[in-house]
């Protein structure tokens, strides 16, 4: 569902709107930068991004099938502290304050097939 929100009451430093969680351009980055190097293997197809007020979403996809291979969440923990979370289907692999730690588990050395 679609909220439309006039200008002047999103910016009203009491807005009732609680804004969405997104990666930002260094945490595109270092996502953006593990995909290509599973997509020129051949490994990955396809990405999806999702934010909503509660977390941000980087969705992998080997195929064009409707589950992601893995996902990779940002979000708030209780103490206010950003947490990623990377999951393979529903299975959490890692969880990390730090983006680069978390997607080490996504991180595998290429190797040469053939001259």
């Amino acid at each position: 569902m679609v909220t439309v929100v006039s200008l002047s009451d999103y910016k009203n430093a009491n807005r009732r709107f609680k804004p969405d969680i997104c990666f930002n351009k260094r945490e595109l980055d270092q996502l953006l930068t593990v995909y290509s190097r599973r997509v020129m293997s051949g490994e990955w197809k396809d990405y999806a991004i999702r934010h909503d007020p509660s977390m941000a979403a980087f969705l992998i996809y080997r195929n064009n099938s409707r589950q992601p291979a893995f996902t990779v969440i940002k979000h708030q923990t209780n103490g206010g502290k950003t947490e990623f979370v990377v999951f393979h289907g529903r299975e959490k692999l890692k969880s990390s304050e730090s983006l680069k730690e978390a997607v080490t588990v996504l991180n595998r050395k290429l190797k040469l097939v053939k001259k």
